[in-house]
């Protein structure tokens, strides 16, 4: 039986990032989860380990390293936003359409999940942003392209791999928060690094899909190459920011 470790005081006094999926004791115990890093020869590890080289990339952007000094001009740091929103807005549905097919509980709830972070997170957009949806919003040609593969995938591939392509979105993002960590005082960007420097619902996702493979088959190779993909697109879009 997994571990389940709960999650911390200190975690849940942070400014959480609502495009992460959050993990709540209630939700570890309903699934028999855990939020240990996934065994190093997991699946999860096997594919973070091939792109380690797209993360480093992206950890060495402009963008990442002007949130890092607290220097990235803050109109390009809201116009990422807008863009980002465009692809919020598509993927609350994509997600919402995996979880439709789904019929292993853990997963339907990973997705719905997603999907509920999505909508709350799309919440900031028109409150913060003051955008309604994503009809006004022109996004990137880098954007675009992640909003299409990621609805491509949910309407054409089986649920579990709609999971596999969230994983970078999820772990890439409290990787690169992590290695920033902590923020320097006075950073105006100290709440992206703190609230995306979380790994709880990257590692749950991990450890689910090991315990998932032991009674369904995942074809790795299509594995390995949606999540390269999008790794790739995430990479784009930290480098389309700031050009």
């Amino acid at each position: 039986m997994p571990k389940i470790r709960r999650v911390g005081s200190k975690q849940n006094n942070k400014i959480m990032n609502h495009r992460r999926i959050r993990i709540t004791p209630e939700f570890l115990a309903k699934y028999n989860l855990s939020t240990d890093p996934p065994p190093q020869d997991s699946l999860f590890f096997k594919m973070w380990n091939a792109n380690a080289g797209i993360a480093n990339q992206s950890l060495n952007t402009d963008f990442v390293q002007g949130i890092k000094n607290g220097n990235l001009d803050p109109i390009k740091y809201g116009a990422f936003n807008v863009t980002d929103a465009y692809y919020c807005y598509e993927g609350a549905q994509d997600y919402l359409n995996a979880e439709s097919q789904a019929t292993d509980p853990t997963l339907k709830a990973f997705l719905f999940k997603k999907y509920e972070s999505y909508n709350k997170y799309n919440q900031t957009f028109t409150t913060v942003w003051h955008l309604r949806d994503a009809s006004g919003i022109v996004p990137l040609p880098s954007t675009l392209a992640y909003a299409n593969f990621e609805g491509d995938v949910a309407s054409h591939q089986l649920p579990i791999y709609t999971l596999i392509t969230m994983i970078p979105c999820e772990y890439l993002w409290y990787w690169l928060a992590n290695q920033l960590a902590p923020p320097a005082p006075g950073n105006i960007y100290a709440p992206w690094i703190t609230g995306n420097d979380y790994p709880d619902g990257a590692y749950a996702m991990g450890n689910f899909i090991a315990t998932y493979q032991q009674s369904h088959n995942i074809d790795e190779n299509l594995a390995m190459s949606l999540y390269s993909q999008a790794m790739n697109y995430e990479l784009q879009n930290f480098i389309a920011a700031t050009q």
